[in-house]
């Protein structure tokens, strides 16, 4: 345990109301957008556990499984965005894609947000990500609540724009799921998934 570790706890509750757990850190814990924390610290963890095979989930025998890998990124840099990001890609793989003993993950994707939110309540993309595992599971009212929470972070993220756009189609808000589709866009996202949707629906114009 590191002599930062204890600003890291594992908090809050799994979607299944059982308590988050999870090793401790055995480095850091460090904030991802510090660039103090983005120097060596982050060269280190990320060129021995996240290097592009880890990012790209792809697993390799020889060597150790994605997720121990993810897992360890997360304890060092609990708001590591595109580990976050890998960890909910992962949970959503098809069960073949994954080695058989890493099959159940003992600790699920919402404790690792939990945790990054403990660390770095101000961190709005982590509160987004968190949005869209809500999101993919279906718990919409969840989702939408730290969609919301990041938007009062991050109002100009198109990335996040677009997420509530599809959000509010998911939900049949169409009036508003249109409102955040033209604010996404008129930040320059590149996607058209939300636009055709709309109009294939006949709401855009």
């Amino acid at each position: 345990m590191t002599l930062h570790a204890q600003y890291a706890p594992w908090v809050g509750d799994t979607l299944a109301g059982a308590p988050c757990e999870g090793k401790r850190a055995s480095y850091g814990p460090y904030d991802y957008r510090d660039p103090m924390h983005r120097g060596e610290h982050l060269r280190l963890v990320e060129g021995a556990h996240f290097m592009p095979r880890v990012r790209a989930l792809i697993e390799d025998r020889r060597d150790s499984a994605v997720i121990n890998d993810i897992d360890y990124t997360l304890r060092a840099f609990p708001n590591h965005h595109e580990a976050l990001y890998a960890i909910v890609r992962y949970w959503f793989l098809p069960k073949s894609s994954k080695r058989v003993e890493n099959r159940r993950i003992t600790t699920p994707p919402e404790c690792y947000f939990n945790r990054a939110i403990n660390f770095t309540p101000n961190d709005g993309t982590v509160r987004m990500l968190y949005g869209l595992y809500l999101h993919k599971l279906k718990k919409y009212s969840r989702a939408l609540e730290q969609y919301t929470s990041a938007e009062k972070i991050i109002p100009d993220s198109a990335q996040l724009l677009y997420n509530m756009g599809l959000l509010y189609f998911d939900t049949k808000q169409y009036d508003k799921s249109i409102d955040y589709a033209k604010r996404a866009y008129a930040l320059q996202y590149p996607l058209p998934g939300l636009r055709n949707k709309l109009q294939n629906k006949g709401y855009w114009k």
